[in-house]
């Protein structure tokens, strides 16, 4: 999605490890994005197009291409993130930032893949070092009114978002403007089937995740909603590791299926791996802005009441 790119005269700083380097002066307030647009920073003096993402990953990323233009090097300190069966190896290095007439040195993540195709790299709400980080969605509307969830810290550094009970298990939650449905991982999309009565609808799709990865997702329809606070979850699919035409959730794992993606019976003693729900357009599209506020700790949407689901036939 091609969107106008902000320079905004503020320092930043990045979140690519607990020590997180800090700007010199004292960050500004907001840092507010209108959907579609990205934000221009300066890296070793040179211009980088940002995409902000609710669901994109903490630590600041930038194209292959990019990495060479600017002259990032790999240095001891990196990582590898795994999405699905695909692996992706990152370097980081300790960059030159400039904002304003603020500089700053911290570390920018770069492998040798693009990571996405309409800027030059992608960051979360949390990167840089503003009190509020605030999505907007469209102009304010009479009727919109503040519902708020508290950010939970057990995501740690990789994505910013809340956690939902499901079932009595914790199932991690971010946000998505990039996608209409919303997408749980496997596991998760199991302790939903459970709880709310749910059933496959259709055959595998590919559809994309993160770093311009795509992983296959089924459709999940539920006999009962699945709510966070007032708004309904529509559209909710799973990801899974095989392309079969099961009408329920599958009970347990081929040895084909991903380690992210496996599902687990209740007695399998295989340690969960943390569950991730991506709440999409189809849930919050009504929705005027989305505000995440670090200094409370809160993540707020503003959003009137949530349209009927329309219906055809």
């Amino acid at each position: 999605m091609q969107g106008r790119a902000f320079i905004f005269s503020a320092a930043l700083a990045l979140c690519a490890s607990p020590a997180v380097a800090q700007p010199s002066n004292t960050p500004p307030s907001d840092l507010t994005v209108r959907m579609g647009d990205t934000v221009v920073m300066s890296i070793n003096d040179q211009p980088v197009r940002f995409r902000l993402a609710p669901d994109a990953v903490s630590v600041p990323t930038v194209n292959a291409d990019v990495a060479g233009k600017i002259g990032l090097k790999p240095s001891m300190i990196g990582y590898v993130y795994y999405i699905g069966s695909v692996k992706i190896a990152l370097r980081t290095d300790n960059v030159k930032y400039r904002a304003g007439t603020t500089t700053f040195k911290s570390r920018t993540a770069f492998s040798d893949r693009r990571v996405v195709s309409d800027a030059d790299g992608v960051a979360g709400p949390a990167t840089f070092p503003f009190r509020r980080t605030i999505f907007v969605l469209r102009d304010p509307q009479p009727g919109d009114r503040a519902i708020t969830f508290r950010l939970d810290k057990d995501m740690g550094l990789s994505q910013t978002g809340m956690k939902i009970d499901v079932g009595g298990k914790p199932v991690y939650v971010a946000f998505s403007l990039d996608r209409a449905e919303s997408i749980v991982t496997a596991t998760g999309g199991q302790w939903i089937a459970d709880a709310n009565g749910g059933r496959f609808n259709g055959d595998a799709r590919e559809a994309p995740i993160l770093y311009d990865i795509s992983r296959p997702i089924r459709r999940l329809d539920l006999a009962r909603p699945l709510l966070l606070r007032e708004l309904e979850i529509r559209n909710l699919a799973v990801r899974v590791s095989d392309m079969g035409n099961a009408e329920g959730i599958p009970d347990g794992a081929t040895p084909e299926q991903d380690l992210d993606e496996i599902v687990v019976t209740a007695e399998s003693k295989r340690k969960v791996p943390t569950q991730r729900l991506y709440i999409g357009m189809d849930t919050i599209g009504h929705c005027a802005s989305l505000t995440y506020d670090f200094k409370a700790g809160t993540v707020t949407l503003m959003c009137p009441d949530q349209p009927s689901v329309k219906t055809t036939g």
